[in-house]
């Protein structure tokens, strides 16, 4: 059973309030994992009709090669009935909401064909975690993100057909275990302070979780996200890191080699903790943001690995997400190296 406040209606894109002279977003992201074949994509579709435009991100890493496409295309001010969400060469179907999703992706680099269907049903933020205390944004500001957000553990199949680089010619059967976000309402990326994404899916579950802290909530950082089963959708209460070496103030991130760990608790009682192992991550994209003067960044790694359940051994991939915003006059050029294994 999905969330009880989640609407299948709700996967397509939603109408934009006459008052959103702020910053509104709609954005989709889905990732696919093979670890067989060493392989991650990501596809991010970013639809800011405030603005007129879409940007549409296509990111892989093929065993080491990587090929990425940012597309900035005209959309409909107003995103209602906007299906499929595309431009000239990325596109997203809903095909049955929260159950089937296809992306493709054509270039002269690359082609791409992914079909992506539930593992578990889709979690709703707004079923789950509540911060106390006040905030300028009501409710949603004590929300882990302050906006609506959907999270849903994937399973996916498809093509990848390389046409340049050391594996041109090659077309890779690609299978494994993904996830898709959807999030939509005001947004500025720019005023989130620091964040942990934790998508790591398993034979007999799907373990998501968000530490946010951002500038709308003073109290520091916020946890929500849930562990999906096929018993149930249980929402996280409390995510607790294990020596959070990436989460030093003042300077950018740094080269990610070795283990994050994540203590996790949720609403039911459950309690697990989940290590991601970076230093042998077999790809690593980037979602940067930055300010126009390019004084302002908030860098944004997304690595894709294995995952152990540390309680009982299990092993199991996905992503994890780590962001934090730097500032500086030299911020663009510096962050532009960091977080990185090379």
């Amino acid at each position: 059973m999905a969330s009880p406040q989640y609407d299948p209606a709700d996967d397509l894109a939603h109408h934009v309030p006459p008052q959103a002279f702020m910053s509104w977003k709609e954005n989709w992201c889905f990732t696919a994992v093979d670890p067989g074949q060493r392989i991650g994509a990501l596809f991010l579709f970013s639809m800011r009709p405030s603005l007129g435009e879409g940007i549409f991100n296509g990111k892989f890493c093929i065993d080491g090669w990587e090929h990425r496409y940012v597309g900035r295309s005209p959309i409909p001010r107003q995103l209602e009935g906007f299906h499929p969400v595309e431009d000239e060469r990325l596109s997203l179907e809903i095909l049955e909401p929260d159950t089937r999703y296809r992306v493709r992706y054509r270039s002269d680099e690359l082609d791409a064909d992914l079909e992506f269907t539930g593992r578990f049903p889709t979690f709703d933020y707004s079923d789950g975690n509540v911060a106390p205390g006040d905030s300028p944004l009501g409710l949603f500001g004590r929300l882990p993100v302050p906006y609506k957000h959907h999270e849903q553990g994937l399973a996916h199949t498809g093509t990848l057909t390389v046409k340049a680089g050391p594996h041109a010619g090659r077309t890779f059967t690609v299978s494994g275990w993904g996830n898709r976000d959807h999030s939509w309402g005001w947004r500025d990326d720019l005023t989130f302070v620091e964040h942990v994404w934790l998508c790591a899916n398993f034979e007999d579950r799907y373990v998501q979780g968000m530490i946010m802290h951002e500038e709308y909530y003073r109290h520091g950082p916020k946890t929500g996200g849930s562990i999906s089963t096929d018993a149930a959708l249980d929402p996280v209460v409390e995510i607790v890191p294990e020596d959070p070496y990436w989460m030093a103030q003042g300077v950018p991130l740094p080269v990610l080699d070795r283990d994050v760990r994540l203590r996790v608790r949720t609403q039911g009682g459950e309690t697990c903790t989940v290590a991601a192992h970076l230093e042998r991550d077999y790809a690593r994209l980037y979602l940067n943001a930055r300010s126009g003067d390019r004084k302002k960044v908030y860098q944004d790694v997304v690595a894709f690995t294995d995952f152990t359940l540390v309680d009982t051994g299990q092993v199991g991939s996905g992503v994890l997400e780590l962001g934090k915003l730097y500032v500086g006059d030299d911020a663009a050029d510096v962050t532009a190296r960091s977080a990185s294994r090379t």
